[in-house]
């Protein structure tokens, strides 16, 4: 049982969503933080392995001053999850999912991590979506650090950020681990706490001690291991404080780049002139260390960084692909009539002309009732994407929103590209990781995606991927102002790309909602005409995502986006900031 498994409750849990329904979200206070932030994790605490009985603030878990670290940490790392001392506190739970024993949302995922030190970096050598058993959750570990701390007496402490993920699906529940070690394998138990998270449905705070087993050991391709965390560090955007954006920008006001309830953001921030403001990783207990590694789902974020821009690669190295067939290149819609004439552009931009509703996301809420949001296999999910939705138009005349088009694309890029260059080859891997992730040291968190639980091993391509917010404000900037290059070479389509950023008046894409958005390879566009905000149509290039999650592709080659789940999408007021200080919007009428 996995993400909208629960059917009855589905369509009023996401219309709670859209309409940003306060009534249907009656979250819980958290308990006080304890008033020490060193007590839980001072040495006793941890070598005792006793949980607390509420959880801390957040700083207990961060690094301290000192980079001397006596002990060195390399092996392997295995935390015995049966024998967890675990509290949780259900904070929100649309669909009742922690009253349902089997999914054991109140414990952890088994699992061994190997790690290495680089100074005093400690680096887990499998990064990103840890495949696991257990019915719920899935792990990723994220970088952290070492050091020495004045009254732990030899031992060196540890702490790990890291995420559980729900399986099959794109929720991201963030949290910090910390333990104490010494180079001969003696160790601690592990202590952990979740307080943060980017999903709409669920909403709790857990908290525990684990014990954990240290086998010291040389890591094979330790070296290799090292450089290239540190080309994926260097390659990251200097990053400030967004309170910094008032100096160096006199006259900036920070506090207009947020117009969301904090409780409900993971984390915000602004790029301009090649400098990351970023806004912090607020959580219930405190701001979570680690910010430039919080994990963080990109729902629909997907539709723009996979589908779309798949879509130009292919284009850039196959022209015409754009007009590749879905009947044939997908053998479970071939030989039906209501796929004749779609083509791959028509599913990136939802036109395929097949669809029950044209009211907005009536067709969308329906499709999360089925197996392509409940099972895991490739077979089940392309069987509803292929047969749920009628011919009622003709392809590329009518935009309705369906992740089931997606899926689909992703089926048709993949097949058409085995058909190029080989059956092993897997678009995803060896185009879109190969020739646009790893070239440009994006993380090994985004270079990999979720994917069907078989052999097939599909691809999501309309949601799925775990990014870092540099990946964010990195992959915008790629699209907005390196306009698809890499190295002098285009990878990128640039006639779609254009298109796509509302660049090319011949191609706009599909109209949405009375004419005030447009969506266009899979990225959306809207006017800030209708707010009032310029005197002038003005198409602002958006990639968004379930709950609230927002990027602003700004004309003035900034970039503004939010991850929050409180189910509101707000940016307008972000974007007017940044025309104040880069006018993209001449004499704009209204100053939100």
């Amino acid at each position: 049982m996995t993400w909208f498994s629960l059917q009855g409750k589905v369509a009023t849990g996401l219309l709670c969503v859209l309409l940003a329904c306060a009534a249907c979200d009656p979250r819980q206070e958290s308990p006080t933080p304890a008033v020490s932030t060193r007590g839980y994790l001072g040495k006793a605490e941890l070598l005792n392995g006793q949980a607390p009985a509420a959880p801390v603030s957040a700083s207990a878990f961060a690094p301290g001053e000192t980079a001397i670290t006596s002990n060195q940490l390399e092996g392997r790392l295995s935390l015995d999850t049966g024998s967890a001392d675990i509290n949780l506190i259900k904070l929100f739970d649309l669909f009742e999912s922690t009253e349902d024993e089997e999914l054991r949302i109140g414990t952890l995922p088994p699992i061994g991590l190997e790690v290495i030190q680089d100074g005093q970096n400690l680096i887990p050598v499998q990064r990103g979506r840890q495949d696991s058993a257990h019915p719920y959750w899935e792990w990723v570990v994220e970088p952290g650090k070492a050091w020495d701390e004045p009254g732990d007496e030899g031992w060196t402490r540890a702490s790990l950020p890291f995420a559980l993920l729900q399986r099959n699906a794109n929720c991201t529940h963030n949290g910090m681990m910390s333990f104490l070690f010494r180079s001969d394998g003696s160790i601690s138990p592990l202590s952990f706490q979740i307080a943060s998270e980017s999903c709409y449905y669920l909403k709790f705070d857990m908290w525990g001690t684990v014990p954990l087993n240290y086998q010291p050991g040389e890591v094979g391709s330790r070296e290799e291991l090292k450089a290239a965390y540190r080309a994926e560090a260097a390659a990251r955007l200097p990053v400030k404080p967004l309170s910094d954006l008032a100096e160096d920008y006199p006259g900036a006001r920070p506090e207009h780049f947020l117009n969301h309830d904090i409780s409900t953001v993971s984390t915000y921030g602004f790029l301009i002139d090649g400098t990351h403001y970023s806004g912090g990783c607020p959580s219930r207990y405190g701001p979570l260390p680690y910010c430039e590694v919080l994990d963080l789902p990109s729902y629909s974020l997907a539709k723009t960084i996979i589908g779309g821009t798949v879509l130009m690669q292919l284009e850039q190295l196959y022209p015409g692909a754009r007009s590749l067939l879905v009947s044939d290149y997908v053998p479970e819609c071939a030989g039906d009539d209501r796929w004749d004439g779609v083509t791959l552009e028509h599913l990136l931009d939802m036109s395929t002309g097949n669809y029950l509703s044209t009211v907005d996301q009536e067709d969308e809420f329906l499709a999360y009732q089925g197996p392509m949001f409940s099972e895991e296999e490739h077979a089940a999910k392309i069987a509803q994407a292929c047969s749920q939705f009628p011919r009622n138009s003709e392809p590329g005349t009518t935009w309705v929103y369906h992740t089931t088009d997606t899926y689909i694309a992703g089926a048709v890029m993949n097949a058409f590209l085995k058909e190029q260059t080989g059956a092993d080859n897997d678009f995803y891997d060896d185009l879109f990781a190969a020739r646009v992730l790893a070239p440009l040291n994006f993380s090994p968190t985004m270079q990999a995606t979720l994917r069907s639980y078989d052999d097939t091993a599909q691809p999501f391509t309309g949601y799925g991927l775990t990014l870092l917010a540099d990946d964010v404000v990195r992959y915008a900037d790629f699209l907005m102002n390196s306009r698809g290059e890499i190295s002098g070479e285009q990878i990128l389509n640039p006639q779609l790309l254009s298109a796509a950023l509302q660049q090319d008046p011949s191609d706009p894409g599909m109209t949405v909602e009375q004419g005030t958005m447009r969506y266009n390879n899979g990225l959306w566009a809207a006017n800030l005409l209708p707010v009032e905000t310029c005197p002038d149509e003005t198409w602002i290039p958006l990639m968004s995502g379930y709950g609230g999650i927002s990027v602003a592709l700004l004309p003035n080659n900034t970039v503004y986006y939010v991850f929050t789940d409180g189910a509101q999408f707000k940016w307008a007021q972000a974007a007017l900031e940044s025309n104040r200080l880069k006018p993209f919007c001449e004499n704009p009428a209204h100053d939100l």
